[in-house]
């Protein structure tokens, strides 16, 4: 690779860093894939910003930035530290009536300690909304502040770019499978139409979990004509959940550079690429 800028894609899995980057030069194709192993979880060490741990992940970055010409950094945030929700967008049109439910959602936080995004949903009477907290972005914000151009994304909005890179079509549901936790985004006809996130102890309490779930959220039992998984542990889950799943649904595992549609300088990987899926669909301008 060349003096060009590239872009550095990041997520983080239990305590394992996966990153990405690409190749300004070349459409789709990676300079580089790898991973970094912490004896730490590493979402709790930026969160709370831990006085012995942090610095080692804070090092990591610097490393980044200095041994490579990163114009950008893209890191998927954790969905068990925010708050994804829907509203009518009635609500959302008026300013008052947001912010009163903005503060009856988050009950007890005050508002300039939060960061709440809107977004865009197959029904247009509806609008989808996810909330951070200020207090827990602080350490994702002190890792990229040394680079120009730095952007945070939530799981469901991997499912709103492998959309908009793949252009997979018709409906989709993406699961992204963390520690203990996995989000679950659908996509009806190239539109988002749903997300939510579930959480569990172990991977044999899941189909409780995802029948409670489901029998609030309908969308949960639709049809959708590919499942994709991403992450930690995606076949434990499929084992446990996959009889819930439309039957006749694709179940495709992100799981290596054919699959995800890019291209690298190396070829195999000694980690699951499902897990840096996230990084490097981050990584890629599209």
């Amino acid at each position: 690779m060349d003096d060009a800028s590239a872009n550095l894609g990041v997520c983080f899995f239990s305590d394992r860093l996966f990153y990405s980057i690409n190749d300004p030069n070349k459409d789709k194709h990676l300079f580089r894939i790898g991973s970094f192993d912490f004896n730490f979880n590493l979402i709790e060490a930026i969160t709370s910003q831990h006085e012995d741990h942090f610095p080692h992940v804070l090092s990591t970055f610097d490393r980044f930035r200095t041994e490579h010409n990163i114009k950008s950094v893209r890191a998927l945030t954790h969905p068990a530290h925010e708050c994804w929700t829907v509203f009518p967008k009635v609500v959302y049109d008026n300013a008052d009536e947001r912010e009163d439910h903005l503060a009856i959602l988050m009950k007890g936080v005050e508002r300039e300690h939060l960061e709440p995004t809107w977004h865009t949903l197959h029904n247009n009477e509806y609008k989808f909304l996810s909330v951070r907290r200020r207090n827990l972005m602080a350490g994702f914000d002190e890792l990229t502040n040394q680079v120009a151009t730095t952007d945070f994304s939530s799981d469901f909005e991997m499912a709103q770019k492998w959309s908009s890179f793949a252009k997979p079509g018709g409906s989709f549901l993406m699961i992204g499978c963390h520690n203990n936790i996995i989000s679950i985004t659908s996509f009806l006809l190239g539109k988002f139409r749903a997300a939510t996130y579930i959480s569990f102890d172990q991977p044999e309490d899941l189909p409780y979990h995802w029948l409670q779930q489901s029998a609030h959220s309908s969308w949960l039992k639709g049809l959708h004509e590919t499942i994709y998984l991403f992450g930690h542990q995606s076949h434990e889950v499929e084992q446990v959940i996959q009889g819930f799943w439309d039957s006749s649904a694709e179940i495709t595992h992100l799981n290596s550079l054919k699959t995800i549609g890019v291209e690298a300088e190396e070829e195999t990987y000694g980690f699951d690429l499902a897990a840096a899926f996230p990084a490097i669909l981050l990584s890629l301008d599209f």
